[in-house]
């Protein structure tokens, strides 16, 4: 009977022995997956991060420029049509808000270069002026060009354009679309107009000339590409 029982007891410490070693193991493996998940998990928030970072970074870098622009510290570049260089400070300009052509600067908010950050934006005559920042300077992307080249932008189809527009005159309608990188590059010309030069009302009619892309279109065509580029 002694004999019975001891067989018994050793079979039931050598039946726990492997069940301990089993949850050891067992608890290995688990604690080998939970650090490997946490190993990736802390490497993909790192990585996450460091991009954001970056771009906080290139932001941060921008804004500081146009910051020391605006405080008169850094001048911004104007490239004319013949590729000169020429400078100016934003103290230059005028700032009189009574009169009609100063220049106020309003906050940043807008890409106007589809490069992922935002422009400054002067607000002044002729639909003001538009200054980017890239390789480390201030330069003047866009600015208005007399009642026959007036600022503004608009987005369509998920990008920006930079227009001029002549919508002031007697017999046409003309919009001049750009479309920039943050090079300071136009990937993207067009004009949009209507010319109806012998309407006696000073109206655009079915008669009239429609241009899209230099090929020419219908008064509805023409409403309808106003409408969605233009949003009027």
């Amino acid at each position: 009977m002694k004999r019975v029982n001891k067989m018994f007891i050793m079979a039931a410490l050598s039946a726990a022995a492997i069940s301990l070693a089993a949850c050891a193991n067992s608890s290995d493996v688990e604690e080998e997956v939970t650090e490997s998940v946490s190993t990736e998990a802390s490497s993909e928030a790192t990585a996450e991060k460091v991009s954001e970072s970056s771009t906080e970074e290139s932001t941060t870098e921008g804004k500081n420029l146009y910051r020391a622009f605006a405080d008169d510290e850094v001048p911004a570049i104007r490239i004319g049509e013949d590729g000169k260089e020429s400078t100016f400070m934003f103290s230059d300009l005028p700032q009189d808000p009574y009169e009609w052509d100063s220049y106020s600067i309003e906050p940043l908010g807008v890409d106007l270069d589809n490069d992922g950050d935002e422009e400054l934006i002067l607000k002044g005559p002729y639909g003001g002026m538009y200054i980017d920042v890239r390789d480390d300077k201030v330069y003047v992307l866009a600015e208005g060009e007399g009642t026959t080249g007036e600022l503004s932008y608009t987005s369509f189809d998920g990008e920006t354009y930079i227009v001029h527009r002549d919508t002031s005159h007697g017999g046409r309608q003309v919009y001049w679309f750009d479309k920039y990188n943050g090079k300071g590059e136009v990937e993207d010309s067009f004009t949009l107009s209507a010319e109806y030069w012998d309407s006696e009302d000073d109206h655009y009619n079915e008669n009239s000339d429609f241009t899209f892309r230099d090929k020419k279109i219908t008064m509805e065509e023409y409403e309808s590409l106003v409408s969605k580029m233009l949003g009027n």
